[in-house]
């Protein structure tokens, strides 16, 4: 019998399968992974570098909710109401404060004294009397009107005893203004001192004797106002000391001294 020999290798089939050579490198397969596995990476904190986009500050501004602003808007406006209300207090407070001490007081000075006897031939009652004195009023202040009212208690004196009364009329005085008032006394229904019974029976053709005597006028409304701002009522009280040379015909005031006062 032959013998059987290991089958002849071809040509064909060195080719299919070549040795491996030394350029040749060979890889291990490892393990397949799998799917349900999880891999976690750390990095350090300080190579984690990320800037966000300009475009987000934008959009954050915008969803940003807005009531602190407005609440802080709102406060700022009600302090600055109320500073200001404090401030329109306090300068009106200055101003009446400044017109009140700053103001003249008016002034008054007597111009003419007339007694008007009646037809009665007694003539030693004050009752039967009159008495006309014309008063020249001025008011000094710039700016600044001055009202009397209808009012104010006012008595002729000698020796600090009445010898006539009435009332001071109603005038206005507007600033730097004066006005000429006249005052209408009656007699009082008590006799008359014998000095002025004297002196009104005196002519010019007798010697005169001078004769002192006192106006006062008490508790007279006096209204002023100061432009369109500010107005107030007082009370002016004005007393005049004056002397005469007769209460006869022609009388002439030789002296005078008016005070006048607001309270």
């Amino acid at each position: 019998m032959e013998e059987r020999g290991p089958p002849a290798t071809g040509a064909d089939d060195i080719n299919e399968d070549p040795a491996p050579t030394s350029e040749t490198q060979l890889v291990p397969y490892g393990p397949i992974p799998s799917p349900n596995e999880t891999y976690v990476i750390h990095f350090p904190k300080d190579q984690i570098y990320r800037v966000p986009p300009p475009e987000n500050a934008i959009l954050v501004d915008k969803h940003r909710p807005v009531t602190k602003k407005k609440s802080r808007k709102s406060c700022c406006w009600a302090l600055l109401v109320v500073l200001l209300v404090l401030f329109l207090i306090f300068g009106i407070a200055l101003l009446t404060w400044y017109l009140v001490l700053s103001h003249k007081d008016p002034t008054f000075s007597i111009s003419q004294v007339q007694v008007k006897q009646s037809n009665s031939s007694d003539s030693s009652k004050d009752s039967d009397l009159g008495y006309d004195i014309t008063l020249k009023a001025v008011n000094p202040n710039d700016k600044m009107s001055i009202r009397f009212e209808n009012g104010g208690g006012t008595s002729l004196l000698y020796r600090q005893k009445d010898i006539a009364k009435g009332k001071f009329p109603s005038d206005q005085l507007d600033d730097d203004e004066s006005d000429t008032v006249k005052l209408v006394l009656n007699g009082t229904s008590a006799e008359l001192p014998s000095e002025v019974q004297e002196s009104i029976e005196e002519t010019r053709s007798k010697k005169t004797t001078p004769l002192s005597l006192s106006l006062k006028i008490s508790d007279l409304p006096v209204h002023i106002k100061y432009g369109f701002f500010k107005s107030w009522d007082e009370k002016a009280v004005v007393e005049c000391k004056f002397k005469v040379d007769t209460l006869g015909s022609a009388t002439k005031v030789l002296e005078q001294n008016c005070d006048t006062t607001l309270k």
